[in-house]
């Protein structure tokens, strides 16, 4: 008879523990699950209870978390890792620019002289340090011990947990990549017709094919590079056909015939669907896709482990499960958003002071220029303890006194423009 998955995680688990252990707890099988029970739960083996979770946890668990992790349809982004504390250096090179032939002494005379070569570099530093909790209480997983079934289910109840946590979360910071740098104009947009009947997803369809050829040809109008920069330098970049893929929102997809979308790709159904990435939605409502190189999306793991504290008190284990890493953008890889709309990033933004009376809420207006910028702005107060915000609209917010005194208002837009307004606060 076949052993029992959840028996095969338990040898996994005892072959990755320590002599004592091995020669102290036997090898599952089909059903010495009761005499396993007996040794792990005996007062006399609580070493070996310890040992026994924190292989769980660091060998099955994190392995099935892991391997999970990469089930998000935007993992195809991901890098690798990378240590600690190294910030990302992303370096790319100008292709050379042709020089006319000339005989001539001039000409000669540059024989020595050096070209310096035309590099731009970007750095992406570590953004992220999420932690998931899962607490196990000694009396559930001797519950778990019952068949090994149940084993199996409590192995899943554990990595399900803390795997979905780490799952959203990672799906939305990415996402909010593509949303960020539309805020802060810092991706190069077409606008396009919703594509909700035939003739918009033919006219949909048709832009697709046109950015698929020209951004497989060398070009400084589909990567971002200046638009981050300011600097009025460009860089001259290309993506092979086969790492160009298309992020597009559900709703998109489903008023598109995939046949079509796969010829515009000029590649067969099965293999293009693995090039299309389905998003649920973006925050900006006017994003209907993204077409963009696979570097365009820089997200790297700087540390992904599980550290866990017994705690004798309540006769539990405190597992933490540590998600640290980098999400970016590339300057120099091709990305163009499909929008319904222009993206319109803020210029300026004004606030008059302001003046309240503690006990007194206040909605202070705030204006933006263009008065329809699409940026996203945050409202902050220099000092809570006189003063408290909240944020009602891009351009409106609620200040809630707390206790006479002075502070300042700040209005933060996601491409850096902002603006201060001091608030004072009378006693009531």
């Amino acid at each position: 008879m076949a052993l029992p998955v959840g028996a095969k995680a338990f040898n996994v688990i005892r072959e990755d523990s320590s002599t004592v252990y091995m020669n102290t707890v036997p090898a599952a099988t089909s059903d010495n699950i009761n005499e396993i029970k007996n040794i792990l739960f005996n007062d006399s083996y609580q070493p070996m209870l310890n040992e026994f979770v924190t292989n769980l946890v660091n060998r099955i668990a994190l392995t099935i978390i892991r391997n999970k992790s990469f089930n998000n349809p935007l993992a195809v982004f991901k890098k690798g890792s990378v240590p600690l504390g190294t910030d990302i250096q992303d370096v790319y090179e100008n292709p050379a620019v042709a020089e006319k032939y000339e005989l001539s002494n001039t000409e000669m005379a540059k024989l020595l002289t050096i070209t310096n070569p035309d590099t731009h570099v970007a750095y992406y530093r570590r953004n992220r340090q999420d932690m998931y909790t899962k607490t196990i209480p000694r009396e559930v997983l001797q519950g778990a011990f019952v068949s090994w079934d149940k084993f199996e289910e409590f192995i899943q109840g554990i990595t399900t947990s803390l795997y979905s946590g780490n799952y959203i979360d990672e799906f939305k910071y990415t996402k909010e990549l593509i949303d960020g740098v539309y805020n802060q104009g810092k991706i190069r947009c077409e606008v396009v017709s919703n594509p909700i009947d035939a003739s918009t997803s033919k006219a949909f369809l048709k832009k697709v094919r046109a950015l698929y050829t020209k951004m497989s040809l060398p070009s400084t109008q589909y990567n971002s590079y200046s638009l981050f920069t300011n600097s009025g330098k460009s860089v001259t970049t290309w993506t092979d056909k086969d790492r160009i893929v298309l992020i597009i929102t559900a709703d998109a997809l489903a008023n598109i015939d995939v046949e079509a979308l796969a010829s515009a790709f000029n590649i067969d159904k099965a293999d293009f669907m693995g090039r299309v990435i389905t998003v649920d939605a973006f925050d900006n409502d006017e994003i209907v896709a993204v077409m963009c190189d696979e570097a365009f999306l820089q997200i790297y793991d700087n540390l992904f482990r599980f550290d866990e504290f017994y705690n004798a008190r309540v006769m539990a284990w405190n597992e933490y499960l540590h998600a640290w890493g980098t999400f970016a953008v590339c300057p120099f890889a091709n990305a163009v958003c499909l929008t319904t709309e222009a993206p319109k990033p803020v210029t300026a933004i004004s606030i008059s002071d302001q003046s309240a009376v503690v006990g007194t809420d206040k909605t202070v207006s705030v204006t933006l220029t263009p008065a329809d910028a699409t940026s996203d702005i945050t409202f902050s107060s220099s000092d809570t303890s006189v003063f408290t915000v909240t944020k009602i609209s891009n351009s409106s917010v609620k200040v809630h006194p707390v206790a006479a005194g002075t502070g300042v208002l700040t209005a933060l837009a996601e491409n850096g423009v902002d603006a201060d307004a001091d608030v004072t606060v009378s006693a009531s």
